[in-house]
């Protein structure tokens, strides 16, 4: 029997899985790591962190499964996107990877504003102007860390970078691509007009291809410290976000992906490059060459949830903290929470949002606000849905997957806020089975992405909308859209005096 690995390099470990070339499930190993704050909105992490846990897992699955190194034939990344990692010209990272949720170059972004207005941008790029993406993090390095910037021979993303550590040769696809604010998503090319507006020499970033394409083969030191073959391939590898749809199954019309991990990116494949003209929801390539996937990239939820336990409930697990929200009724009796803690992506992009817990009494308890954790991410998805909707998007289901997706009340909840039928794969971390997907069609064992999730993906429970719940959360969700316009020129007015 021949195998394939695939890896999900995640923002709070790395799951690596195992599936033998016919699509079966044979084992998967989790090693998890920490993100740095050095300061407010700002996250980091140095690339050695995800090389050894990389490393373990890999290490671990082979030995817990019995599989030879020999058998595995080829091995495929699924990264966290909107990171970047300067490298010199000897390959070795100047500082730690700025990652996703880093907000720190909101003033390179007013720059560029003055010479690009944000339509122009979105209909070039299918992305808005905003500091989570990559394009201006090159540009705060520029600005701030000139040394490093000069030193610098390639700017790398996530996966661009383990890809090369682990084969010494570079590559990025069009999904990650596509998350940059670089990528023309038309032509799926190198934009020379955004290059320009940040003053990024193009030279210094990856070459562009297929997910599925083989970028080489294992170096002979990373081969012997994973326990693999060296003749074991690479592919290029796609973003989290895009490998965790595959795995989903999100490839066809009606679904809705919703990645419901520390961030939650929700998305929709489309046959063509569709633009949401509120900008809500973002239009990026899909790991499958031919789709695309409309996305908002993620506002931060599971990491909500991991704060409001570590601060607040320390030596309770979720499954408890869920049986507390269990016992509140819906709505949590008027109490509502914003999950904006890392700025807002919903009901709009905005980064001065903060988060809020608004309306609570000293009759209040913390499953209260454990459950209205819960509705909050339900109301930015519902927020995200609806604009879908509005766009065009038939909508029929909610794919939940990703550690979120373990929680039965919380994927009720979203079905009784959005109104659509959840459905959870048997499989619920996605993103390290889209990864295989990726191998499994770049050593040819299956045709295309489709034909691959159309085999390998299964149902494990579907849950119905509550009728009588929906008219409950109706109101509930407009309570919460009052809360954050309302707050929301308080919030823009902090921001100004913290940054004056």
């Amino acid at each position: 029997m021949e195998y394939v690995i695939g890896c999900d390099v995640g923002s709070q470990g790395t799951k690596a899985i195992l599936l033998s070339t016919t699509g079966d499930y044979a084992g998967e190993a989790y090693e998890g790591y920490a993100i740095d704050y050095p300061h407010p909105l700002w996250a980091e992490q140095p690339v050695e962190r995800w090389l050894n846990a990389l490393t373990l897992a890999i290490r671990r699955l082979l030995s817990d499964s019995g599989v030879a190194a020999q058998q595995v034939r080829a091995l495929s990344l699924a990264t966290q996107v909107d990171g970047v990692i300067p490298i010199d010209s000897a390959g070795q990272a100047l500082h730690p990877a700025i990652i996703w949720m880093d907000r720190r170059a909101s003033a390179q972004c007013e720059r560029v504003r003055q010479d690009l207005d944000d339509e122009q941008i979105f209909q070039l790029t299918g992305l808005n102007l905003d500091a989570s993406h990559v394009a201006p993090k090159i540009r705060w390095l520029g600005d701030e860390q000139p040394e490093i910037y000069a030193r610098t021979a390639h700017f790398l993303l996530p996966g661009s970078y383990m890809a090369y550590a682990l084969t010494g040769e570079m590559g990025v696809d069009y999904s990650n691509a596509s998350s940059t604010m670089l990528l023309d998503v038309h032509t799926k090319t190198w934009s020379a007009r955004m290059c320009d507006a940040f003053a990024i020499d193009m030279n210094k970033l990856a070459p562009l291809g297929a997910a599925t394409a083989a970028l080489g083969k294992l170096r002979p030191n990373i081969a012997e410290s994973l326990g693999l073959s060296l003749e074991t391939l690479v592919m290029i590898g796609c973003g989290d976000e895009h490998a965790a749809c595959l795995g989903a199954g999100v490839t066809g019309a009606g679904i809705v992906g919703d990645i419901a991990g520390t961030a939650e990116p929700v998305c929709a494949a489309s046959p063509v490059a569709a633009f949401d003209p509120t900008r809500l929801v973002e239009t990026h390539c899909h790991a499958d060459p031919d789709l695309w996937l409309l996305e908002n990239p993620g506002f931060v939820s599971g990491g909500n949830y991991r704060w409001f336990r570590d601060q607040f409930a320390k030596g309770d697990n979720y499954a408890s903290l869920d049986s507390e929200a269990a016992r509140i009724p819906p709505g949590s009796e008027a109490l509502t929470f914003l999950p904006s803690l890392m700025g807002a992506m919903a009901p709009t992009w905005n980064e001065s949002a903060r988060g809020t817990y608004a309306g609570f009494t000293l009759a209040h308890t913390r499953g209260h606000f454990v459950r209205a954790l819960l509705e909050g991410s339900a109301y930015a998805v519902r927020d995200i849905t609806t604009q879908m909707q509005i766009a065009g998007i038939e909508l029929r289901e909610l794919r939940v997957v990703s550690g979120g997706a373990k929680s039965r009340l919380w994927n009720q909840i979203k079905a009784d806020v959005t109104g659509l039928q959840v459905k959870v794969p048997a499989i619920t971390e996605t993103t390290a089975l889209g990864a295989a997907f990726l191998a499994l069609v770049g050593i040819g064992a299956y045709a295309s992405l489709s034909e691959a999730s159309e085999h390998i993906v299964k149902i494990r429970e579907g849950l119905d909308p509550d009728p009588a719940t929906q008219s409950i959360y109706t109101e509930a969700y407009e309570r919460y859209r009052q809360t954050y316009f309302a707050l929301l020129p308080m919030f823009e007015e902090a921001a100004k005096r913290l940054a004056s």
